[in-house]
């Protein structure tokens, strides 16, 4: 191979691998930028009261409570119990965004799945999981 042709050849090999990873990473940020419709709910002490009727649409919810500086997450499992993530990144204490197949922390890139394990750091340590409960129609989160 001519040093022409293979100087060619290294310089298109480098292009596609590049545009391959930005088109990797272009994929995930805009995922993570998709609105998600969070429900508002106000606080009680250190409650917070969600009817459980909004699973009826979608097993994942993402819960807003007012004058709370971050959502939480509650998703339905199948055993018809509820698991309550609060959006909280573990590395500097910024809040989340919801992905299609878990969170993101937008300010120091850490990546959490859906049931709040890390990802991608650099976040080290699990999301914080809240106790649930469940109390006639509604399903009441604790902030702890």
């Amino acid at each position: 191979m001519s040093s022409l042709n293979r100087r060619n050849f290294l310089k298109d090999t480098c292009k596609a691998c590049l545009v391959g990873a930005v088109s990797i990473s272009m994929a995930d940020f805009l995922e993570s930028c998709s609105t998600t419709k969070s429900y508002r709910a106000a606080m009680n002490g250190n409650r917070v009261e969600v009817p459980l009727n909004i699973f009826d649409t979608a097993p994942v919810q993402v819960v807003s409570p007012k004058n709370y500086a971050y959502e939480i997450a509650v998703r339905k499992l199948p055993d018809q119990s509820y698991q309550a993530l609060l959006l909280r990144c573990t590395h500097q204490h910024n809040p989340l965004t919801p992905t299609g197949n878990g969170y993101l922390c937008a300010v120091h890139g850490s990546q959490f799945d859906k049931d709040g394990n890390v990802k991608k750091g650099p976040a080290s340590t699990h999301l914080l999981q809240l106790k649930t409960e469940i109390l006639q129609n509604n399903l009441i989160v604790y902030i702890s």
